[in-house]
């Protein structure tokens, strides 16, 4: 098989998952833009729903292609060189690895996977309880007291999360 493929694919199994990472990137950007200059809070049309998933789709397939397109070049130039570099091979590992393993670590620590954090499982008692909203003591406090509040916003009901 010739380089360039080999390149192609060496580039772009990286590049997928820095194109995804550069989508979310570039979607969160025209969200943001979006509701700040444009339609604030205020209802917002039917067109923005297709706006920010297109362009998050556009973006996503630049990135890649241009990664893909990049590796291709790059493996081009090395035809002329015998074997496929190991040292290549392991960055191209890495580069994907690393990326993956990241994004897993940032949502393990936001409560997204693993363990529910005790915020999370006081609201979801409230709410089970057909209360409205719920509050916590300070995290450093190490009081588990989760507060139940009615629709008024004031105290009904406090129980004590168990570890």
């Amino acid at each position: 098989m010739k380089k360039r493929y080999i390149y192609s694919v060496l580039f772009g199994v990286p590049g997928l998952v820095i194109a995804l990472v550069f989508a979310f990137l570039v979607f969160g950007a025209g969200a943001g833009f979006l509701w700040i200059f444009v339609y604030g809070d205020n209802p917002w049309p039917a067109s923005a729903e297709n706006i920010l998933p297109a362009t998050f789709a556009a973006a996503f397939l630049a990135a890649w292609l241009m990664v893909t397109v990049a590796g291709f070049i790059f493996g081009k130039r090395l035809e002329a060189e015998p074997g496929v570099s190991g040292r290549h091979i392991m960055t191209s590992v890495v580069a994907t690895v690393v990326p993956v393993v990241l994004i897993i670590l940032h949502q393990y620590s936001v409560g997204n996977i693993g363990t529910k954090h005790v915020s999370m499982i006081c609201s979801d008692f409230c709410r089970s309880k057909g209360y409205s909203a719920s509050v916590m003591p300070p995290r450093d406090s190490n009081d588990r007291t989760c507060t139940c509040l009615d629709s008024d916003g004031r105290e009904a009901t406090k129980t004590i999360l168990k570890k």
